[in-house]
Parts: C-alpha cells; structure tokens; sequence
C-alpha cells in the first residue's frame, strides 16, 4: 500500500478521491467467445458515451485470461463504492448484464445480492498509486476545458 493510501470500509484501496476497483470471475465454460463477440460487436465511441454516463469512473478495462477461464475488470472511480454499483445498475445496466451473464453465479445487475456478488468477487490491489489523487475525473475533465480555451485564446492573439 502506498503512503498515503487508505483502506475504505468496503474492498479496494483509496487515494484521495479516487478508488481502485478490481474483479475477477470464473467464465462459464464455453463463453469466453460471446465476451469477445460483445466487445467487437460495440464500437469504442459508443462504449465511451455509456462509461461518461457514471460520471466519476476514470477508466475501466475488461481482460480474458488463464485461458479464457477467468475474466478481469478493473476501473478507478471518484466516490463512495455503493454509489459506483448503484449507478452501473441505474445507469448502464445492460453493459454488465450483457458480459457478466457469461460468469458463474451472476445473479443479474439488477437482482438484491448484487453488492454481495461483487464483493465476492472484488480483489483489493497490494499497491494503489494515483499521480494526481485529489482530482477527480469532473476537475480534470473541467482543467482540460480550460486549457483548451485558453490556448484558443492565445491562438486568436497571435
């Protein structure tokens, strides 16, 4: 664990404002195909407009591994980890329902045991480094804005 890290009451470590979040499943047997058929069927700008729609979630990444037996995902998110469930089912349920479906004893995004299974399935990392902790994806995303008016400003003055 970094210096500065702390280790919230729910799994995965936490770096000023921002959360590690790791998941692994077992893929049911025969499944590690329609996983990738998912991945390839959807395009990269539509997957972006439904990950923008949580708000606080920095970046995620899905991985098939061992194999193809075991499926990763991974993301860091600004917040409160109930709220960060709570809106992948509000917000983007059908994303999770469409993958997770191929695992073991998914229950369905929707379904009460939801925040159990995935604690069962969170892995807390051994090391959780941010290069700028106390930003959360809303400050940079807003930093980037600025700078890009401002150097439209400076363009102009030339």
């Amino acid at each position: 664990m970094t210096a500065n890290a702390q280790t919230p009451s729910r799994p995965g470590l936490k770096e000023g404002k921002t959360s590690e979040f790791t998941l692994f499943f077992n893929v049911k047997p025969g499944h590690a195909q329609q996983i990738r058929d998912y991945f390839q069927g959807i395009d990269h700008q539509k997957m972006r407009v439904l990950a923008d729609r949580i708000g606080t979630l920095h970046d995620l990444r899905w991985v098939l591994f061992d194999d193809d037996t075991r499926l990763l995902f991974a993301s860091n998110f600004d917040g409160d980890w109930d709220a960060y469930i709570d809106d992948f089912g509000a917000l983007i349920p059908d994303v999770f329902d469409a993958i997770l479906q191929h695992t073991e004893d998914y229950p369905g995004i929707k379904d009460p045991s939801l925040k159990d299974f995935v604690i069962a399935h969170q892995a807390t990392a051994c090391n959780y480094l941010r290069a700028a902790p106390d930003a959360t994806i809303t400050d940079i995303q807003k930093a980037l804005r600025v700078n890009k008016a401002f150097q439209q400003l400076l363009d102009a003055a030339n």
